[in-house]
């Protein structure tokens, strides 16, 4: 049989398995409603939702001393700071949910509200592994301060819990198991510096009210809480949505916007006559959750995007030894397949039709076809005869990014390994003895003393897809459209550098 005949033959198995068995089971699932990393944790809850929550407490002590984000400071450090606070500094601040990606959408739509409105915005940390869905205030508040670190060697993580067990039974919570997460400042992870240039921008130390008083005289008047709503409580406004996608906000004023599924709708006009301390929303989830219209705010939008990049300096170094290992950058196409969660296990079929179509198409139009040398019963090639290939122009190399736990024993990627026997993942470039692997582990978590790596791994992995001459992600990954970001980022800077050069 001719290789033509063959991939034809691939092309018309893989259209029979997608129209029999993948796309019924996508169709009778939930369609991707903006992107949305599914939760581990949450489900809808009407009797709980309309039932009153236990009334907010304060937290537990933490032997007279005031927590930052890596140690703590003394009594005697805290009164200066308190001494210092600026009486007509505005602020602004929110929870994040869902998964890692989502909440840097939300971090953007943080810092692009904080701009509008001239205000400081206090930044929560980022959580890394498990993570927690889109819940009312009350509860998103409990999980920011069951996963806040301690610390104080005297009051363990489960102290925490113990504190709010009656809580955390009300919103059917258990506590979180810190060998599963990790939280970490944002601007740790990624390049912050160009917004904190036009915005001023302070890390959330504790999610509890008390610190917002300690450290920024934010004081609350002890109003009967409410669920949900806009209320005001002493020096804070509070948006409490009652649904993921609550208020709308807009960058012009009208008497008439369109909210499309958001149920509420404000105009920053209206926030910028806001004389209260703190404007606290409950969530700022969504990419449609500030549309624009203005000219000069989409340019400020997209600049903040393209300049927020990873900055970890172990994620880099890491990554950029492996893409010297594949030859350099521009020596590989970039993949990130998704397949091991939510909505991505079903459409994992399609994905990999639709990768494989991407490559195809990409390879012709460049004539850079490489299928002359494919042949799908030749035995599996390692990553030096690859090289070599690459090099004679005999071959496509390819470096896969995925969460796939083991993907060459997972049949729905036959496709890309019979077509593109070049195709590795991190797992194929690294032997299980690579000093980059205790590389990774000597990043440890200053709250547990556990490695990181394993919340690094995915950071690493993105790096180096982004690296590729081409890359393509998975349909309606908000981790694959970070990957486009930083693959269009990387070679943008590349081309100016060599037309400087020149």
């Amino acid at each position: 049989m001719s290789l033509r005949s063959k991939v034809t033959l691939l092309c018309i198995l893989c259209i029979l398995y997608l129209t029999l068995v993948a796309l019924p089971s996508l169709n009778s699932s939930q369609s991707v409603q903006d992107e949305v990393e599914p939760s581990w944790r949450w489900q809808y809850d009407a009797k709980r939702s309309s039932a009153t929550p236990p009334p907010y407490r304060s937290p537990p002590p933490t032997d007279n001393a005031v927590e930052t984000s890596v140690y703590t400071t003394t009594l005697d450090s805290y009164e200066s700071s308190r001494s210092t606070i600026d009486p007509n500094e505005k602020f602004i601040t929110f929870f994040t949910h869902s998964g890692f990606q989502n909440q840097l959408i939300q971090v953007e739509n943080g810092i692009l509200l904080a701009w509008y409105l001239n205000r400081t915005l206090i930044l929560p940390r980022a959580l890394l592994g498990e993570a927690f869905g889109w819940s009312y205030f009350g509860k998103l508040h409990l999980e920011h301060m069951v996963h806040d670190p301690i610390s104080d060697e005297s009051m363990p993580a489960a102290d925490t819990c113990e504190f709010y067990a009656d809580d955390l039974a009300f919103w059917d919570l258990e506590c979180p198991d810190p060998t599963r997460y990790a939280v970490l400042p944002f601007d740790e992870i990624f390049d912050l510096s160009w917004a904190k240039q036009h915005v001023k921008i302070v890390l959330r130390e504790r999610s509890d009210f008390e610190w917002l008083d300690e450290k920024y005289g934010i004081k609350r008047a002890n109003v009967p809480e409410q669920s949900n709503g806009s209320y005001v409580d002493g020096d804070i406004l509070f948006f409490k949505g009652d649904t993921r996608y609550d208020w709308r906000i807009f960058d012009t004023p009208r008497k008439n916007h369109r909210l499309g599924k958001y149920a509420n709708g404000l105009d920053i006009y209206q926030l910028r006559k806001r004389t209260d301390k703190l404007i606290h929303f409950s969530s700022l989830f969504g990419t449609g959750k500030l549309p624009i219209r203005r000219p000069e705010h989409y340019t400020f939008l997209h600049t903040l995007q393209r300049s927020i990049i990873y900055r970890h300096p172990t994620v880099l170094d890491v990554a950029g030894k492996i893409v010297d290992i594949l030859g350099g950058p521009g020596n590989f196409i970039g993949l990130h397949v998704r397949s091991s969660d939510g909505w991505f296990v079903k459409a994992l079929p399609e994905n990999i039709y639709n990768i494989v179509l991407q490559i195809n198409k990409e390879l012709e139009s460049r004539s850079k076809s490489s299928l002359i040398e494919i042949s799908s019963d030749a035995p599996e090639k390692d990553l030096q005869q690859c090289l070599d290939l690459a090099k004679a122009g005999k071959a496509t190399l390819i470096y896969m990014a995925t969460d796939a736990r083991s993907p060459r024993s997972n049949p729905a990627f036959d496709p890309i390994w019979s077509l593109y026997p070049c195709t590795f993942t991190m797992d194929d470039v690294l032997a299980p003895s690579s000093p980059l692997w205790r590389e990774l582990d000597a990043v440890v978590d200053e709250r547990s003393g556990s490695s990181l790596r394993k919340f690094l791994l995915p950071l690493v992995d993105a790096t180096i897809a982004s690296r590729g001459w081409f890359f393509i992600g998975s349909k309606g990954s908000t981790f694959s459209g970070y990957i486009y970001r930083l693959h269009d980022v990387f070679w943008s800077n590349a081309k100016l550098g060599q037309e400087m050069q020149s």
